[in-house]
């Protein structure tokens, strides 16, 4: 350890060059961590707010929340406290009577207010009429708050924001919180066929029906048009740059080691053995890696204080941590490459080069 650290105070710009490499290599890695977590909680973030231990969607939908529709006469005779009819669909919104307001596309959950995946309230109260809602408080970004009054789908029928919560997002847009006869008369069906998207099911409910098809809620998001894509991805882009990280480490120490086999030829004839250098060399990796992630860390804090609040964005410090694990032992491992040269030195012939 003391050479290591002896030798790269003595050759400061050299070794600030692998630190620098690593730096910015571990922090683009924990940059793109950051926006696939955040990518894939806005995706879901809405649904793993119910805490349920399952989903029922009509058997055609193929998994997919989004073409699902149960008719009434399919889920009635089935709700209880640990099944819920969910109603959910693709809507936009602005605020009423205002020209110049952004239209913005939301996701829309309906339900009863009284059951187990209503959401948590920040503020205000639960609806107790049809025309009053609730609306994720990340909507406050594009001027809509407590009070306002909104419009969805363009309808003339307005309705007042009573209450906000937080953290609910889903196929990732804000999500706003309505009854169940505001959804079905969105969908005009007020009158005919009342349909709803799913049930969602809590205690290990199970339910089984010709036309009905239960699965998880890890396996309903898996579905979303979209969610797999994007998560596989960030994934490869992610464990891509982890392996090049690697190999530039191998390649900098290779580099540096060829150019220094005539001192490690002094440094064995003075009697000091092979796994001494080696021990050294890898101690050398340890401290730079060590260094560079530690700085990419900080500017990972640092860049979230200057990413706005609209920017899909999440950092998760365990993941940064299992990450930076991962980034080290590879730098390690790519500095296995000058081993060979290593144990080869021969003290004469790498003196007299």
């Amino acid at each position: 350890m003391y050479l290591a650290i002896k030798e790269i105070l003595q050759n400061k710009l050299r070794y600030s060059l692998i630190v620098s490499t690593i730096f910015l290599i571990t922090f683009m890695v924990f940059f793109l961590t950051g926006l696939a977590l955040g990518l894939m909680r806005i995706n879901r973030i809405a649904a793993d707010n119910w805490n349920a231990t399952g989903v029922v969607l009509s058997d055609y939908a193929n998994n997919n929340l989004t073409a699902s529709f149960i008719p009434e006469a399919n889920y009635q005779d089935k709700l209880s406290d640990d099944a819920v009819a969910l109603g959910f669909m693709s809507v936009v919104t602005n605020l009423k009577d205002d020209d110049n307001a952004e239209k913005l596309n939301i996701s829309l959950f309906a339900q009863d207010w009284d059951s187990f995946i209503a959401p948590k309230l920040t503020e205000g109260n639960y609806p107790t009429k049809d025309d009053e809602v609730v609306v994720d408080e990340s909507l406050k970004n594009y001027g809509i708050s407590m009070g306002d009054e909104i419009q969805l789908n363009g309808g003339e029928t307005s309705y007042k924001v009573v209450g906000l919560t937080t953290n609910s997002k889903f196929f990732t847009a804000p999500v706003i919180y309505s009854n169940l006869t505001t959804y079905w008369t969105l969908q005009g069906t007020l009158d005919s066929s009342r349909s709803v998207s799913a049930l969602v099911l809590q205690n290990d409910q199970m339910i089984s029906a010709d036309e009905l098809t239960q699965l998880t809620v890890e396996e309903m998001i898996s579905r979303l048009p979209g969610y797999g894509p994007q998560k596989n991805v960030f994934a490869g882009m992610i464990i891509a740059m982890i392996v090049i990280t690697g190999m530039i480490v191998g390649i900098f120490i290779y580099i540096i080691t060829i150019q220094k086999l005539g001192l490690y030829g002094v440094m064995r004839a003075q009697g000091i053995q092979a796994k001494t250098i080696v021990w050294s060399l890898f101690c050398q990796i340890f401290i730079l890696s060590l260094i560079g992630i530690a700085l990419a860390l900080i500017g990972i804090w640092a860049v979230t204080f200057v990413l706005p609040a609209t920017f899909f964005f999440y950092t998760n410090w365990a993941a940064y941590g299992a990450l930076s694990l991962v980034i080290g032992l590879m730098a390690l491992l790519g500095g296995m490459i000058s081993l060979p040269r290593l144990l080869k030195v021969d003290p004469i012939t790498a003196i007299a080069e």
